[in-house]
């Protein structure tokens, strides 16, 4: 990368012969070199150098400035933000654009907290939000602590690849509901009734009620010993088997049992031949329990993911 002389950023591909640039580390004078062997790229003068890191760094700095002063005089489009989902093996994620309101940006910030920004977001007098540039250490927990405002991290390298698009390594932006997410706690819950409703008729049958749903989730299931058929439940904490004392009102079907090679424990047990329902059975035999476990682990059933808000509407910063 190179500035022209108005000051903005080349790469070398791009640069033509003969033309006039500066290095963004240093601002020394450059040269372009190309050649059937090697690839198109800047160098300085009589075997001068200046740090590579340093020179990454000011050129993307340097571009972000740009890119906002080039959307607030209409000249350019609104910068937008890309975020993953937080959520591990999620492939969802979200792009935000830049707040309206933002006015301005300037680089090289003290803020308060004695910290210093790459690159700041203003609305007005005022620092809306922190850009930190990422050449080659990331931004550590200690100085993320003492960002005052939302933050975002972004890669030199993508920030001078994509200078609008800001691909985010890390933030501390307003959270946001990710559509996919979204999307398969519904469908979670949707299944969820359908298993349930199946379960409700045999608690009916039997002239039982189920507890409330949460802090309980249950399914229909059949018992391995006898074949009769029961509600099976899943709890906060144990799950189907285990020391802690479920929640209360306890079903008459999660019964406390103590073994000599399984000690003290609850688990769920058949009401006609009182047989323990172990996690063997209960996960490999049937198939509704399974999916009810997976989604209770997923939180696809507690509620965790639902949110009805439009993550295109949802604020930034």
């Amino acid at each position: 990368m190179a500035y022209t002389a108005d000051g903005s950023i080349v790469r070398p591909g791009d640069a033509e012969e003969g033309g006039e640039y500066r290095c963004p580390g240093c601002c020394v004078e450059v040269v372009l070199r190309r050649g059937e062997l090697r690839r198109p790229h800047f160098a300085h003068r009589g075997g001068e150098a200046c740090s590579s890191e340093s020179t990454l760094h000011r050129a993307a700095k340097r571009r972000l400035l740009q890119v906002v002063e080039e959307w607030k005089a209409g000249v350019g489009p609104r910068p937008c933000v890309s975020r993953p989902c937080p959520r591990y093996a999620c492939q969802g994620g979200i792009v935000q654009d830049i707040p309206s309101d933002i006015t301005h940006a300037a680089a090289e910030v003290r803020l308060e907290g004695s910290v210093v920004a790459d690159v700041v977001l203003y609305r007005g007098d005022g620092p809306a939000a922190v850009i930190e540039v990422l050449a080659t250490s990331r931004v550590g927990p200690d100085k993320a602590s003492r960002f005052r405002i939302p933050w975002v991290e972004l890669r030199a390298e993508d920030i001078l690849e994509r200078p609008y698009w800001w691909v985010a390594v890390q933030d501390g932006l307003q959270p946001f509901a990710c559509p996919v997410c979204a999307d398969r706690a519904d469908a979670g819950r949707a299944e969820l009734r359908v298993i349930q409703a199946r379960a409700r008729l045999i608690a009916e049958r039997q002239d039982t009620t189920v507890p409330p749903s949460p802090p309980y989730q249950f399914a229909p299931h059949a018992c391995w010993r006898c074949g009769a058929e029961m509600v099976a439940y899943l709890w906060p904490g144990a799950g189907t088997h285990g020391p802690r004392r479920p929640p209360e009102p306890i079903p008459r079907t999660v019964q406390h049992r103590v073994t000599e090679g399984a000690g003290d424990y609850w688990a769920n047990c058949c009401p006609r031949c009182s047989a323990v329902q172990g996690d063997y059975y209960l996960v490999r035999d049937n198939p509704d329990f399974a999916k009810v476990r997976e989604l209770a682990s997923d939180g696809y059933v507690s509620g965790a993911l639902d949110t009805r808000n439009s993550p295109l509407s949802a604020r930034i910063l």
